[in-house]
């Protein structure tokens, strides 16, 4: 369940840091607001989507599951299995836990309706969520990797096949047990929740007393903590869905690019320089092995949702020189920066811009169209709290 600091007055805030972020610099330690929801609509190439936020007892009846837009910082990360992942790896329907900000000015509303039906009708579905001014999503984790992450483990307590109940406790490893779920909690599940178990795949009749799990849900805080949507029975099944996960993510960056900040730019004469960049999290230790000192890479400047224009003719040469290491990094920092030199300074290699970084060796290619901006976009940000408007003819 999720934090229910929205209807505290404005000025309780004044103590805290404000939960706002920029686009171009990494938002303060510990400002972030704590959202949960399912995922009920996504268009993954502009790094945005709905949630229907979780239903709590502060909230008014009339403005629960009003849609939560929001749109993926450049730094923001998704988390799945335990694993970074991209928007395109969260099935519909699964629900999350998530890390917003306040988004810019004029870029939200909260506009309800007065709290009768036909209020209710009125809202739904195009207003928006009270929590709707939090529109800049700085992490957003599967439930499997959000209780990981904490060090927590389910145990099944008993199981009912016939009324398709299961009960399970939460067992955690650290000091954050009163984040998410807690105690037994009981989850509904069906023929069509998936499982698995070991190296196999399994179903629900394979769920048994004293097993410990890790689960995603959906349907969340509608009748009860939710619905069983997957499940992982023991250690060896959830490490191999955490392994797969980063198979599937390091591939998505080998032919993309891991997103960064440029922080600092050297000319030196013409058109080349010494550029030093910040690493957005998503990026670990591992990934030094493919980015080592020394050797070239192709740079693609990109958009803040980290979209290129034209990834195929636009990437350019680099030559890595150093991989610095930075202690206690913000949110959204990766703990790395990187030092690299080009001959060719872009119009958008400059302080403050995104870009995405391949190691040595990765293929040249081009995207398909969809995920081009160049030379029209043909993806309309439809999902944007306030899209541009068309111009009248």
């Amino acid at each position: 369940m999720r934090t229910i600091m929205l209807f505290l007055p404005i000025f309780a805030w004044a103590s805290t840091p404000e939960p706002t972020a920029q686009l171009d610099a990494f938002p303060e330690p510990d400002a972030a607001y704590s959202i949960s929801g399912e995922l009920t609509m996504v268009d993954h190439l502009n790094r945005m989507g709905i949630l229907r936020d979780d239903r709590t007892d502060a909230q008014n009846k009339y403005h629960q599951d009003l849609p939560h837009h929001f749109t993926m910082l450049p730094y923001g990360m998704v988390y799945r299995c335990g694993a970074p992942a991209t928007l395109k790896h969260i099935p519909l329907g699964t629900h999350l836990h998530g890390q917003f900000h306040i988004g810019p000015k004029g870029g939200y509303r909260v506009n309800l309706q007065n709290t009768n039906y036909s209020a209710q009708v009125k809202n739904s579905p195009n207003a928006f969520s009270p929590d709707s001014q939090y529109s800049h999503a700085l992490r957003l984790e599967d439930d499997f990797s959000f209780y990981q992450l904490h060090g927590a483990i389910w145990r099944i307590v008993s199981i009912d096949q016939e009324t398709r109940k299961l009960v399970a406790e939460r067992i955690s490893g650290d000091t954050a047990a009163d984040e998410g779920l807690t105690g037994k909690q009981t989850f509904d599940f069906d023929s069509a929740t998936r499982v698995w178990k070991g190296r196999s795949i399994a179903n629900v009749a394979d769920l048994e007393h004293g097993q410990d799990i890790l689960f995603n849900l959906t349907w969340a805080t509608l009748y009860g903590p939710g619905r069983l949507k997957e499940v992982w029975i023991g250690k060896e099944a959830q490490e191999l869905a955490t392994q797969l996960q980063e198979h599937t993510f390091a591939e998505n960056q080998r032919l993309r690019g891991f997103g960064a900040r440029v922080l600092h730019v050297e000319h030196q004469g013409q058109t080349q320089g010494v550029v030093r960049a910040v690493l957005y999290q998503g990026f670990r230790e591992s990934d030094l092995q493919s980015f080592n000192p020394k050797t070239t890479g192709s740079l693609i400047v990109v958009e803040p949702n980290l979209r290129s224009h034209d990834q195929g003719n636009d990437a350019i040469n680099v030559r890595y020189q150093a991989f610095p290491k930075i202690e206690n990094p913000p949110p959204g920092h990766s703990g790395y920066e990187v030092e690299f030199h080009t001959h060719q300074l872009l119009e958008g290699i400059r302080p403050g811009r995104s870009i995405r970084l391949r190691a040595a060796g990765a293929p040249r290619i081009t995207l398909p169209r969809e995920e081009r901006v160049s030379p029209f976009d043909i993806r309309p940000r439809y999902l944007e709290v306030n899209p541009p408007r068309e111009e009248s003819k």
